[in-house]
């Protein structure tokens, strides 16, 4: 049973250290593939590999190693797991601490050395090595268990939980080491079947940690191409595509409510000579700012989304009509008030918007379709105006005609 005990172990660092550089090389891949996470999952590739070549290591050593061996093997282990650590913590927004990285490695690598010098057992130097590991594991949890993640929020526990196993685990490896020491060397590399487990762990753990990281990274990718989908990339308000997904159901909760929902089309004027004469870079500031200040001026629960080009759109719900020009007239004043400030230059910019309340029976296309016509309307007659069928009393001056 022993020398079965022994057989497998041997097997299962061999399956444990060639998994773990298989899993590296994919890492290496997946990187390019997910640029805001490139370090972290560097640093996780490069924790594998330093771990498989370790369990290759003692998968491939005889019975009875040498005690250098011993010690290299032990240290790139340990040292993979410091390395899953950091990775770990990059991932998950942690600032970069190469320094107490450093110092964890160098405290790993003196100490196992001196264990191994002064004394004879390498028990002393194992349950030295498993503590480090352990207060590493343990950190990292702790790291995560503040950070949120929005993407992958039940993964990110999973990690915590897995951090906190990691370091029982080397824990109780560290017991066991301590344990054993004064006692007389066994004959077999593992006599003990609850090493076996520990030692099975130690391997397990981090390949789980692997998946949840792998686990965590799918979502986020997923994320981003969901709000790719969505959110216009330039301006990050919602695309021309979401406006008609939730504006058919908001005209009708508004109906359901009895209350009255506006449409606003809104143009930046003279767009086209921003961009002739500062640039397209200038440009793209410009309505970066304007999208800003329509989303920080509307309601809060407006539909603020870019329409196309230098044009956007409001869905505004009201509590009356005539808060419609009121509301526009704000805005177009908030943007018309405050120049965009780009490097050196300032541009000053002033926008049109056409209103529309829904009527009864109408469509959104009929709706937008009205407002922009009332857009055009006040371009018309000279820009930098709201145009509306109906202006609120004594201000009719500023109602403009349907062409």
């Amino acid at each position: 049973m022993v020398e079965l005990l022994i057989v497998d172990m041997h097997t299962l660092w061999l399956i444990g250290g060639a998994t773990a550089l298989a899993t590296a090389g994919a890492l290496v891949f997946l990187r390019a593939l997910h640029h805001p996470s490139t370090v972290a999952l560097g640093l996780h590739a490069l924790a594998l590999a330093l771990g498989g070549a370790g369990l290759l290591l003692a998968g491939f050593a005889p019975r009875r190693a040498d005690a250098i061996q011993a010690v290299v093997a032990d240290v790139m282990i340990a040292g993979s797991v410091m390395l899953a650590c950091e990775a770990v913590r990059r991932l998950y927004g942690a600032a970069p601490r190469p320094a107490l990285l450093i110092a964890f490695l160098f405290a790993l690598v003196a100490g196992s050395l001196s264990y191994e010098m002064v004394r004879t057992e390498p028990a002393a130097r194992i349950a030295y090595t498993s503590v480090l590991v352990a207060i590493a594991s343990s950190l990292t949890a702790v790291r995560i268990a503040r950070a949120r993640d929005p993407s992958a929020e039940v993964v990110r526990r999973l990690l915590v939980a897995a951090g906190f196993a990691n370091a029982l685990v080397w824990l109780l490896r560290s017991g066991l080491a301590a344990g054993a020491l004064g006692l007389p060397a066994p004959r077999t590399a593992m006599a003990d079947p609850l090493d076996v487990v520990v030692a099975s762990l130690t391997v397990l753990v981090p390949a789980i940690v692997t998946a949840l990281v792998l686990i965590a990274m799918h979502a986020r990718m997923a994320d981003e191409l969901r709000a790719l989908a969505t959110t216009d990339p330039l301006t990050r308000l919602v695309s021309r595509r979401v406006l008609f997904e939730r504006g058919r159901p908001l005209i009708a909760a508004m109906r359901a409510a009895g209350r009255p929902l506006a449409a606003m089309m809104v143009d930046i004027d003279h767009f086209k000579r921003v961009n002739d004469r500062h640039g397209h870079a200038v440009g793209d500031a410009v309505l970066r700012h304007c999208a800003r200040e329509l989303r920080a001026g509307a309601r809060d629960d407006s539909l603020v989304a870019r329409y196309g080009g230098e044009e956007f759109c409001l869905l505004v719900p009201l509590d009356h009509a005539g808060d419609a020009f009121v509301a526009a007239e704000r805005l177009r004043h908030r943007i018309g008030s405050r120049p965009c400030r780009v490097d050196d230059a300032i541009v000053a910019a002033t926008i049109s918007i056409g209103v529309a309340i829904h009527a009864p029976g109408q469509s959104l296309e009929q709706l937008l379709g009205e407002a922009d016509r009332l857009l055009y309307a006040a371009k018309r007659a000279g820009r930098n105006r709201v145009g509306t069928s109906e202006a609120p009393a004594g201000q009719g001056d500023l109602a403009l005609p349907v062409v």
